[in-house]
């Protein structure tokens, strides 16, 4: 099967799909056919980029010769995105647009997505964990060989984003697009990561180390003090965004006290264009089920200014938010709110090799405590 008309880059797709919530973003709702007509003007597909086909997992299983147009799964794919991003509540029957929340941080983005500048609109990397439970969804509903296991890492990398690996071939080549050969190259390396190391076993190597677990970070955790986990909380997020945006420049200030109610960290982020982001971080060192309330998420988001586009507030805890500090974050207008709780700092942590390292090429990481020393000489 050979195709000779291409679709457009998947960076124009996305940046085309951001642009259709914009243009709709006075509705409540938006009908699938109404987005998807005003996505094909904006990215100006045409009946040829429909006819654009590839033979997937079910048309092989079942014996179709025609195939699966690749507009199909690359839109499935832009969707997912939007939803990761924030911008898209539901997308069952219809598309819901979510202007309260991440929608005001896009209002002036208008440009074909890299994986250079996906940071600017994604800073901390929402769409790779997006991607990555798609992949494990699909991966669940696989056949398996005979003898085979669920858990067997290697059948697991061969098959992980077979459909969209698939896709990218058929309608970019086989050197693909470059976004989605970085999505997926990243989305991969993330859940290596996570699946090496977030284990419910202890694990030694020749060297001594002991392979960590999220009991043992969690352990590490309290052992500092309320000041101390603030410093680290920066330095979490300092090392996020400067792994996301490499090409920024960033100042970070530990402003908090004990009790202070407040800011307990700053992080300014100036980008090449002159951009300036400020992102305000509140650091909470809880024991298990001293949940965060929203009247502290209120006490929070009163403390720095309202503009969503530049001004980021981040809520970090060792524990988890309470339902109604969620639901008052859903309904937020004006600020921009991202809360982190125990998993995902766990996550980031592991991600970004903040109070862990890397011993070797596996890859497999250890506590990292010459880390915590130095901040408890603070």
């Amino acid at each position: 099967m050979t195709n000779l008309t291409k679709l457009p880059a998947f960076g124009d797709l996305l940046n085309s799909g951001i642009q259709t919530i914009k243009f709709f973003s006075g509705r409540s709702s938006i009908s699938q056919n109404l987005f998807f007509r005003e996505f094909d003007r904006i990215a100006g597909i045409t009946p040829e980029h429909k006819a654009l086909t590839y033979l997937s997992s079910y048309d092989i299983r079942n014996e179709y010769t025609e195939g699966t147009p690749c507009y199909d799964l690359l839109m499935d794919l832009v969707i997912l995105c939007l939803v990761a991003l924030g911008i898209i509540k539901d997308n069952i029957f219809s598309l819901q647009p979510n202007i309260g929340k991440d929608f005001a941080n896009l209002l002036n983005f208008d440009e074909s997505i890299s994986a250079k500048n996906l940071h600017r609109i994604d800073p901390l990397g929402r769409i790779f964990f997006w991607l990555a439970q798609d992949n494990f969804a699909t991966y669940m509903h696989i056949n398996l060989p005979q003898n085979a296991y669920l858990a067997d890492l290697r059948l697991f990398d061969e098959r992980s984003y077979r459909e969209i690996k698939k896709v990218n071939e058929a309608a970019y080549s086989k050197k693909g697009d470059p976004l989605i050969n970085y999505l997926i190259e990243e989305a991969t390396r993330r859940t290596s990561l996570f699946m090496n190391n977030y284990q419910d076993v202890l694990v030694g190597d020749s060297s001594g180390h002991v392979q960590v677990t999220s009991a043992m970070i969690i352990a590490q955790l309290e052992h500092l003090t309320p000041l101390q986990f603030e410093w680290f909380c920066l330095k979490l997020v300092e090392r996020s965004l400067e792994n996301e945006g490499p090409e920024t420049n960033l100042n970070s200030f530990h402003t908090g006290k004990t009790n202070d109610g407040g800011i307990d960290g700053m992080i300014k982020q100036e980008f090449p264009n002159g951009e300036i982001h400020t992102y305000y971080i509140q650091a909470k060192l809880y024991s298990q089920g001293n949940n965060i309330s929203n009247r502290e998420l209120r006490n929070f988001v009163g403390s720095y200014p309202p503009h969503k586009e530049f001004h980021h507030g981040i809520f970090i805890t060792t524990t988890t938010f309470t339902k109604p500090a969620t639901d008052y974050r859903d309904t937020l207008t004006d600020h921009n709110l991202i809360l982190i709780d125990q998993i995902a700092l766990i996550e980031l942590m592991m991600e970004h090799e903040v109070g862990v390292k890397q011993v070797d090429s596996n890859p497999k990481l250890v506590m990292d405590n010459d880390f915590f020393q130095k901040i408890k000489r603070l």
